[in-house]
C-alpha cells in the first residue's frame, strides 16, 4: 500500500518531469526555426542561379530555333535552323573568330612572362615582394578603368606615347593600317594579365622540392637544365591550370575592345571592323540590333569552342596528375 508520503514524491517527480518536458519543447522548436533558416539561406543562391542563370540558358537555347521581333518573347516563332544558316554564312562572324584567336594568344604570351617573373622573384633578389605587390595592381583594377588607361596612352592628340617619341600616329582609328587597333588591344593584354599567374606560379615553385635542385647539380645540371626538368614538371599541374584560365579568358575578351574600339555609327568596331572579336559580335547582334536568336546561335558557338578546348586541357592536367 502507498504511503501519504511516498504518493506525494511520486506527484513532485511527476511535476518535475512535466515541466522539464515542458521546458524541452522551445528548445525543439527553436532548433527546428534554426534549421528552416539554414535551408532557406542555402536556397537563396540555388534559386537565385536557377533565375538568373539557368532560365536564361535554357530561354537562348529555345530561341536559337526562332525568330523575334525586337527581343519579344510574345512574336517568337519557329524557324528550324534558320538561324544556324545564317550564322554559318555571315563572313563577319567569321572574321572575329580570327581576331579572337589572335588576342587569345596575348594571355599565352602572359603566361610565359609570369613564369619568367616568377623565377626571378624566387632568386632571393631585394625588394622581390615589393615587385611582386606592383605586378599584382594591374589584376585588381578594373578591365575597363585599365582600357582607359591605354586609350590615354594611344590617344592620336595628348597620348603619352606620341608625346615620348614626338610623332602624331593614330594609333587607335587609323584606316590605312587598321592592325595597330589590334597591337594595342595586345599590348593592353599583357600589361595587365600576367599578375594572377605570377602569384600561382610563386606558390607552386615554392612546394618544389629543393633536394631535386641538389640531385640536379650533383649530376653537372646547369641552371636552364634545372628549369627545364625539375622546375617545369614539378609545377606542371598549376601550368595546366593557367593554361585553361588563360585560353578561356582570351576567347571571352571583350572589356578592352570595346573600350579602345567602340562602335561607329555604323556599327563597325574599329578601322575595317578589325577590332570585332565574338563577345563584342554577340553584344552587336543581341543588344544593338536586337537580334538575340542569332546572338544565341553565335554564344553556342562558342560555348562549344571554349568547352572542346578546356576538355583536353583538362585531359592533359589528369594525365599529368597520374604520371
Amino acid at each position: 500500500m502507498v504511503t501519504k508520503d511516498e504518493a506525494m514524491a511520486a506527484d513532485g517527480c511527476s511535476a518535475e518531469a512535466g515541466l522539464a518536458v515542458r521546458r524541452k519543447l522551445p528548445k525543439k522548436r527553436k532548433w527546428k526555426s534554426v534549421q528552416w533558416l539554414c535551408f532557406g539561406l542555402a536556397l537563396i543562391p540555388i534559386v537565385s542561379f536557377a533565375v538568373f542563370s539557368g532560365v536564361p540558358v535554357v530561354l537562348s537555347f529555345i530561341s536559337m530555333f526562332t525568330n523575334m521581333e525586337n527581343n519579344d518573347l510574345s512574336t517568337m516563332e519557329w524557324n528550324s535552323f534558320q538561324n544556324f544558316i545564317e550564322v554559318f554564312h555571315d563572313e563577319r562572324f567569321w572574321r572575329s573568330w580570327k581576331t579572337t584567336f589572335w588576342l587569345a594568344s596575348a594571355q599565352l604570351v602572359t603566361l610565359v612572362i609570369a613564369l619568367i617573373i616568377s623565377v626571378l622573384l624566387e632568386q632571393k633578389v631585394k625588394g622581390a615582394k615589393a615587385m611582386q605587390v606592383l605586378f599584382f595592381i594591374p589584376y585588381i583594377c578594373s578591365a575597363v578603368a585599365v582600357a582607359i588607361m591605354w586609350q590615354w596612352v594611344f590617344s592620336k592628340d595628348f597620348g603619352v606615347l606620341n608625346a615620348i617619341f614626338g610623332t602624331n600616329i593614330d594609333w587607335l582609328n587609323d584606316a590605312e593600317h587598321p592592325s595597330r587597333l589590334v597591337w594595342c588591344v595586345y599590348i593592353t593584354t599583357v600589361w595587365s594579365a600576367p599578375a594572377y599567374g605570377i602569384v600561382m606560379f610563386k606558390a607552386a615553385l615554392k612546394n618544389v622540392n629543393p633536394s631535386l635542385y641538389e640531385a640536379a647539380s650533383l649530376d653537372g645540371a646547369n641552371g636552364f637544365d634545372r628549369f627545364w626538368y625539375v622546375t617545369l614538371p614539378a609545377i606542371k599541374q598549376v601550368t595546366l591550370f593557367l593554361l585553361l584560365a588563360s585560353i578561356t579568358g582570351g576567347l571571352a575578351v571583350f572589356d578592352a575592345v570595346t573600350v579602345l574600339a567602340p562602335l561607329s555609327w555604323t556599327g563597325v568596331a574599329g578601322p575595317g571592323d578589325i577590332g570585332l572579336t565574338v563577345n563584342y559580335y554577340i553584344y552587336i547582334k543581341g543588344v544593338q540590333q536586337s537580334e538575340m536568336e542569332y546572338a544565341a546561335v553565335m554564344s553556342w558557338v562558342l560555348f562549344i569552342v571554349t568547352f572542346a578546348i578546356s576538355f583536353f586541357v583538362i585531359r592533359a592536367r589528369n594525365k599529368a596528375a597520374e604520371e
